[in-house]
This record gives C-alpha cells, structure tokens and sequence, in this order.
C-alpha cells in the first residue's frame, strides 16, 4: 500500500505512517455496490447539482435560504432522518448605515442507532453571491467543466452528501447508525450564529466530515485561524467650498485608521490584514461626517490571534489624527472586533482520515495527491476546536471560489460522491 501511496502522493511520509489503517488495495463487493450505484445515477446527480447552484443563497437572500432548506430537509427525510430547524439571533452591524444582519435558519438532521461511531456530517448552504448577482446558473461545458455561483463552495459538496447518503440507503448501511447532518445559512459571514450549535454538536460525536471543496486535489490538513473587524468614524459633515472648516472629515480619520492596520501584516509570522470594504460620505462636495470599514484578519496561532485584535483595538482607540479645535471631542471611533474561526492544527486522527481518503481516491479516481496548509477557514476549524477530529476538504475539487471565474468538473463531483459514500461507510461501521 505505501509504495502504491507514494507514486500518486505528495505527502509527508510521516502522515501516512501515523495511520494505522493500512486498508487493503482492493473494495469491498458492498463498497464496489456504493460505486456502481453512483455511476447508475451520475446523469441524475448532475441534473440535481444544476438545481442547487441555480437556487440563490447568498447570505441576506433568507428567502432564497429558506427555499433551500426545505429541499434539504425533505431529501433527508426520505432517507430516514428526523430533521429539526435551529435559529440565531440577529446581528447588529458596526456601520454608517447600522441596522443587523438576519440570518436564515439552520437545519439538523438526525438518525440515532446503536452504533458506537458518532459521526457529524457539515456543509453550508449559503454562497457569497446575491440574489442581485449577475452570475446566477451552472453552465456545464462540454469538456465537464462546470462554471457557476457556489458549485464548488459549496453546492456541490452538499450533492455529495445527499447522494452518498442515498447509496448507503439503498444498501440498508443507514440503519442503526449514529449520525447527524447540519447544514447551516451563515459560513460566509464566519458562521456567527451558528457557531455555538456548531460546537454543541461537535462535542456529541466522534468524528467529524466536512465537505468544503479541494483545491489541486490537495486535502487541507491544517488552517489558520480568522477574525473579523468593523470600524466606524463619526465626524462632522459641512459644505465642502462654503464651510470647509466647519467640518470633521470622517473619511479622512479612518484613511489614517486603516494604513495604521494594515501595517499589522507580517508575511514572516504568517499574519495577514484585508480592509475588504471601505466606504465614507454621501456626496464629492460634502466633507464625510461618517465613514466605515470591513477588515479581514488570519493569523497562526490563538496567541497571533489575540495579538492581532488588540493591535487593531489600540488603533482604534488612539487619538485621532483629524482634528478641529471648534469640535474637540470629534471625530469618534468604534469598533468591533471578534476572533470568529480558531486555528485548526494538525491533528493525529484527521490524519488517519486524511490518508484513508487518499488511498481509496487512488482506486476510486481522481486522487487526492497530498496535502496542504490553508489560510482559508471552515466550520471544520469551530468542529475540532471544541475537540472532534474533523475532516474538511471532502467535497469537490475547484478553483476560483467567491468569484465569477468558479469551476469544478463533472469528473470530480462523481469520483468525490463515490469516495464520501464508500468513507461514510467505513466511519459508520467501524
């Protein structure tokens, strides 16, 4: 088995020699019976991932949301499950224009059995596309690329799950076991409201699979760790010609603000800072009485993390730079600041899961050929940091994720729902 491994593998020998699974080179008949019945439905699989992709559920389209999960939970139903919807609160936003976020329902979906192994099924239904967003609909070329909103993250990873879930069904391998699905409205936004359902399940069970898509058919073996900051600058607003000095330039304040924070970037640590949205004023002859900003923080450790939100915190919190003797107590500053995904380290187990993963793709088809460090987060990082080894690169292989340019293949989506149906299997019964 290792020599087959290492001429499809780039792979740290010690990842394969922590595992102790050794599995054999050949499948199982019953295993061989999952694959077949993935190949009898391939032309349905990809009929169904097509209607996914193309029913919107980016983040604030809680209609969109809403319709998407009562999809979900009937195909649950009919395999079995009791399936049960979780709220979250609303989430008030740090900026000019206030208000909250809404956040759609989550969906869990259970089958309790006597089976020692507990395993947390996880994807999220929500894509960063809006409702508004040009790029609505999966085109499929005819080469197997597949282009479109979330097909890869991670539309397509809920497809395999449904469908490795139907083809255990339909072996009977779903009765008695011990096993959740969540699927939850709010990834995209750092799983905000979901995070402690997310971790009251994690502790309930013993492994954990998450099908956030691949990239270079590369499993994610480690994560850094994400935070997310608001600020906002209130100054004073007055006519730009007329009255100029009647006014406190609140974009101008939070100019300063955001290049002081951005200096906190240190490539050598492995310490990154994003302001991904920046906005102030109303119009170009108005000095801005409020502007506010959208930062983005990744570090490597829990300690870089809390380093990091006290840097912006002290920033914030320094005394302005824009100033006006006629109104000495503006402009002000707020800000917001949360460490919302912990780092994900490297986990003996995960590693066990990770080389199984890359041995049966190397009979079942396209093969996972190593692994990979990422500063991507998932809810795979929430999961294993209350404790359960948590895999969370099962779903397909793509490239281009949050943008327009978002593809996968055909090829993957099947080969990657035969290998979470026969993995799914093995962790159930084991």
């Amino acid at each position: 088995m290792f020599k087959r491994l290492s001429s499809i593998a780039v792979v740290s020998l010690s990842l394969i020699a922590s595992s102790a699974l050794a599995q054999p080179e050949t499948l199982s008949e019953q295993e061989l019976r999952l694959i077949s019945w993935v190949d009898k439905n391939q032309d349905q699989i990809l009929t169904e991932l097509k209607s996914h992709v193309e029913i919107n559920t980016g983040t604030a389209n809680i209609e969109g949301l809403n319709l998407y999960r009562d999809l979900l939970s009937a195909d649950l139903a009919a395999l079995g499950f009791s399936t049960e919807t979780h709220s979250s609160s609303d989430i008030k936003v740090l900026s000019c224009k206030g208000g909250s976020i809404q956040i759609a329902d989550h969906l869990v979906a259970k089958r309790s059995g006597s089976a020692k192994n507990r395993v947390l099924m996880n994807g999220h239904m929500d894509t960063v596309f809006s409702k508004d967003d040009e790029f609505q609909t999966l085109n499929i070329a005819d080469d197997g690329v597949l282009k479109g909103p979330g097909v890869a993250d991670m539309k397509g990873g809920i497809v395999i799950m449904i469908n490795a879930l139907r083809a255990l069904h339909a072996q009977g391998l779903l009765d008695d076991t011990n096993l959740t699905v969540l699927f939850n409205s709010d990834e995209e936004i750092g799983s905000l409201g979901s995070r402690q359902l997310i971790e009251e399940l994690a502790r309930q069970h013993d492994i954990g699979l998450v099908f956030e898509g691949s990239y270079n058919n590369l499993a994610t073996r480690a994560r850094k760790g994400l935070g997310q900051v608001r600020l906002r600058v209130t100054g004073r607003e007055s006519h730009a010609g007329g009255a100029h000095e009647e006014g406190v330039s609140a974009t101008l304040e939070l100019a300063h603000k955001v290049i002081e924070i951005e200096k906190l970037t240190d490539y050598s640590r492995k310490v990154t800072v994003n302001t991904g949205v920046l906005s102030g004023g109303e119009k170009r002859n108005t000095v801005p009485g409020c502007a506010d900003a959208y930062i983005d923080m990744r570090f490597p450790s829990l300690e870089a993390g809390q380093q990091l939100e006290q840097s912006v915190k002290r920033i914030a919190a320094a005394k302005p730079v824009v100033k006006n003797a006629k109104y000495p107590d503006l402009p002000i500053v707020e800000s917001w600041a949360v460490l919302h995904r912990p780092v994900k380290p490297e986990n003996a187990k995960v590693d066990e899961i990770i080389a199984q993963a890359m041995a049966l793709s190397a009979l079942i088809g396209e093969p996972i050929v190593g692994t990979r460090y990422s500063g991507g987060g998932t809810d795979g990082s929430i999961a294993q940091g209350v404790g359960l080894p948590t895999m969370d690169s099962l779903g397909m292989d793509g490239k281009g994720a949050h943008s327009s340019r978002e593809e996968s293949t055909v090829q993957s989506l099947i080969a990657r729902t035969k290998l979470a149906a026969v993995m799914l299997a093995r962790q159930l019964h084991q």
